[in-house]
C-alpha cells in the first residue's frame, strides 16, 4: 500500500502537496488582497512530496470587481481589476524524518505581477474622477515550511508560510497635470504569517481523493498607511478521481472569512468614506480542476488547469480566476 501511494505522489511531483503561496489578486483587506492566494492548496495538498527538488511555474489570471477598496492610502470606488500573476516556486523535500517521523520540506515562491485597474469616484484629498492604472512588478517573497505525516491512505501536512515584504510597493499618488492616479502595488509592505493544516485521503486502488485545508493569515500593520488587516480564515476542499493514464479531475472550492474588523487610521478612513458598518470581508469560490502527471526518465512532470468562479463576496473583490501550472521534479 505505501509503495503504491509513494508511486502516485512521485509521479505527481510538486503538484502532489507542498502548497505554494504568493501575493495575488484582490481580497477585501487593504489593497483588496490578502497575502495568501485563495485556492492555492488543492489536489493532494496534505502530502509532502518524496525527497528531492521540484520546480514549478504557475500562470494565473484574475478578473475582479468590488464596490470599494483602500489601496496605498487612497479610497477608490467601483474598481475593476485584471491581473496576471506568474509564480516561480522552488521546493526541496529533505531525506529522512523529523519531529516525530514527519517529512520536512521548504518552498520558496517569487511572484511577478502585471496588473490593470480602472476605478471611479476616487476620494483622495478632495480629488474625484475616473482613472486607470497599470504596472508590472515583483510580488512579496514567500517561504513555506511543511511537515508531513502518512498513515496508509491518510496524509497530514502542517505548514507555516512567512510572507516577506520584498515586492514593489508605493503609496497612492495623484498627478494633476495631466490628471493621473498611481494606486497599484504588488507587495503588501507588511509581514504576514499563515499557519495551515491540510489533510488528504488517497486510495491508490480506486484513485479516489479527498483533500481539505484550513489556515489563518495574521498580518502585521502597514506602517505607510497605518492599516492593520484583521485575521483571515481560509479553507479549501477538493474531490478528485485519479485515472491510471495519469489524468485526474474533480471539483475544487474555497471560502474566505475575516474574523474581525480591520483597524488603524487607514481602515477608519475607508470605513468612514463609505459609511460601512464593518470592513469584515468574505467570499466563496468553486470550479473544475484537471491534472495530468507522468514521468520523463526518472523525473516527475505534471500539469494543472483550473478555473474558479467567486460568489457571495462582501467588502472585497469578486473574481474569476484561471490558472495553469507546470511542475518538474529533479
Amino acid at each position: 500500500m505505501r509503495r503504491n501511494i509513494t508511486k502516485i505522489v512521485s509521479q505527481l511531483g510538486l503538484a502532489a502537496g507542498v502548497a505554494l503561496v504568493a501575493a495575488g489578486a484582490a481580497h477585501a483587506t487593504e489593497g483588496g488582497s490578502g497575502a495568501y492566494l485563495l485556492g492555492t492548496r488543492d489536489s493532494l495538498a496534505g502530502i509532502v512530496p518524496p525527497p528531492g527538488s521540484y520546480l514549478s511555474v504557475d500562470v494565473i489570471n484574475i478578473n475582479g470587481t468590488a464596490p470599494f477598496i483602500s489601496i496605498g492610502g487612497a479610497v477608490v470606488a467601483n474598481p475593476s481589476l485584471d491581473v496576471w500573476v506568474t509564480k516561480v516556486n522552488f521546493t526541496h523535500s529533505f531525506v529522512g524524518t523529523y519531529f516525530g517521523g514527519g517529512r520536512l520540506a521548504i518552498t520558496f515562491t517569487q511572484p511577478v505581477v502585471t496588473g490593470n485597474m480602472t476605478f471611479e469616484g476616487t476620494v483622495f484629498n478632495g480629488i474625484a474622477g475616473s482613472f486607470t492604472d497599470d504596472d508590472t512588478g515583483l510580488g512579496d517573497t514567500t517561504i513555506t515550511t511543511s511537515l508531513g505525516f502518512d498513515n496508509k491512505t491518510s496524509h497530514w501536512n502542517f505548514q507555516v508560510s512567512l510572507y516577506v515584504p520584498t515586492g514593489y510597493y508605493e503609496p497612492a499618488r495623484v498627478t494633476l497635470h495631466p490628471p493621473s492616479f498611481q494606486v497599484l502595488s504588488f507587495g503588501k509592505n507588511r509581514v504576514a504569517i499563515d499557519p495551515t493544516v491540510a489533510y488528504t485521503y488517497l486510495n491508490p486502488k480506486t484513485g479516489l481523493e479527498f483533500t481539505g485545508a484550513l489556515g489563518v493569515t495574521f498580518s502585521a500593520i502597514n506602517t505607510a498607511t497605518d492599516y492593520k488587516t484583521a485575521p483571515e480564515v481560509h479553507g479549501e476542499a477538493v474531490v478528485m478521481q485519479h485515472l491510471k493514464n495519469g489524468f485526474a479531475f474533480g471539483p475544487a472550492g474555497y471560502f474566505y472569512q475575516q474574523t474581525g474588523n480591520d483597524s488603524g487610521s487607514g481602515a477608519a478612513a475607508l470605513q468612514a468614506a463609505y459609511g460601512a458598518k464593518t470592513l469584515q470581508a468574505r467570499v466563496f469560490g468553486a470550479g473544475p480542476l484537471l491534472t495530468y502527471s507522468t514521468k520523463v526518465g526518472n523525473h516527475s512532470l505534471s500539469f494543472k488547469g483550473k478555473y474558479t468562479w467567486e460568489f457571495g463576496a462582501r467588502r472585497r473583490f469578486e473574481s474569476n480566476v484561471a490558472q495553469a501550472t507546470v511542475a518538474f521534479g529533479f
